[in-house]
């Protein structure tokens, strides 16, 4: 049975709570009046909980465990990625083992959410199409071919089908890439430009299609408040646009030098093939289906108007200037940029695993 509150609204258990995701949903629907149940899997993870979530302890890979928590609620909204890290190389071998244990989890995940008549709502992301001969991506696209990130969408998304098949009630809401506070934005992208380091693998001709963190987290609560069971809904501002262009404006914004190029087959044997193809792929992803049919619309419609947001809350939390920046006035004149993988290391990629 679903937990009383005096919230008026659905009870809703969000997995991957503390994720740049996670923590722009949790936000968003405590904001607008939901009781919100935030899945961590230690003490310390509690701590990064958004304000006025409720902590739920337990492992996502063991959903048994947590059982109580999705009775408590009315709606499961499944976010938690359960990929675990690897140092070297990542190959479409390993690529499809992580598959395999995300479809496990998520099988696991939908039993009790059967079991229970519980609402979910699952995030696959925009990569779990196969683009069109124009490089778009709709609902009615057929299933992703299994190219980079697209395949754990290829091995978890017939897990999901078979559960509403036997009579899960559920939707998916799938952003295209995400950029915001935390997550592989600030990590990848802002932090190692505040330490004047700007780069991008290839030549930045790569088609790509991004919408800002608390666009997407509207989109998952309108889902909730206007969405239809069986359905599935795509979400990305109003604009593609180029690896390349992204990242210049990205350094702009920041203050950091212009973004030095990484040729792929350098960057191949730190990172792994598929590794690179997986940062390297996007589709332009039409997102009609959420505007019409959930009201849906993004607040930063293209990259030049959300990055610039993005950017301005990373510095009011005191995020230093880059070396060199004409920002910092007072800064010494900036060292040349040697791209990271030149010391031995891969960069941190500038894209997610949506």
């Amino acid at each position: 049975m679903a937990v009383l509150n005096h919230f008026l609204k659905p009870t809703v258990l969000v997995t991957g709570a503390t994720g740049a995701i996670g923590r722009a949903v949790c936000r968003e629907l405590v904001t607008h009046g939901y009781l919100v149940i935030g899945l961590v899997r230690n003490l310390e993870a509690k701590n990064r909980l958004p304000y006025a979530v409720i902590p739920a302890l337990g492992d996502i890979r063991d959903p048994g465990g947590w059982e109580h928590s999705i009775e408590q609620a009315d709606i499961v909204l499944h976010l938690g990625l359960h990929v675990p890290e690897r140092p070297g190389p990542k190959e479409r071998a390993e690529a499809e083992e992580d598959a395999r244990r995300m479809a496990e989890v998520l099988d696991r995940i939908a039993t009790l959410c059967r079991r229970h008549r519980k609402l979910m709502i699952h995030t696959f992301g925009a990569l779990m199409y196969e683009p069109d001969p124009d490089g778009w991506v709709r609902e009615t696209s057929e299933l992703s071919s299994g190219r980079g990130f697209g395949i754990r969408h290829r091995v978890v998304v017939p897990v999901f089908e078979r559960h509403r098949k036997r009579g899960l009630r559920a939707m998916s809401v799938n952003p295209s890439f995400v950029y915001g506070q935390g997550g592989w934005f600030e990590s990848g992208v802002l932090q190692p430009m505040s330490r004047g380091e700007s780069y991008f693998i290839g030549d930045g001709s790569q088609t790509m299609h991004y919408i800002e963190a608390l666009d997407a987290a509207a989109g998952y609560r309108l889902a909730i408040e206007k969405g239809i069971p069986g359905q599935d809904y795509l979400l990305a501002d109003d604009r593609p646009v180029t690896l390349g262009e992204f990242t210049a404006l990205v350094a702009r914004e920041m203050g950091a030098p212009p973004p030095v190029s990484i040729p792929e087959e350098e960057l191949i044997p730190k990172l792994g093939a598929w590794a690179v193809e997986a940062y390297t792929t996007c589709p332009k992803v039409d997102s009609t289906k959420a505007r019409q049919q959930l009201g849906w619309a993004p607040r930063y419609r293209t990259i030049e108007e959300g990055v610039p947001a993005v950017v301005r809350a990373f510095r009011r939390l005191g995020a230093p200037l880059p070396p060199g920046s004409i920002m910092a006035h007072s800064s010494p004149p900036p060292a040349p940029i040697t791209p990271p993988a030149a010391h031995g290391g891969p960069p941190l990629p500038p894209q997610p695993a949506p």
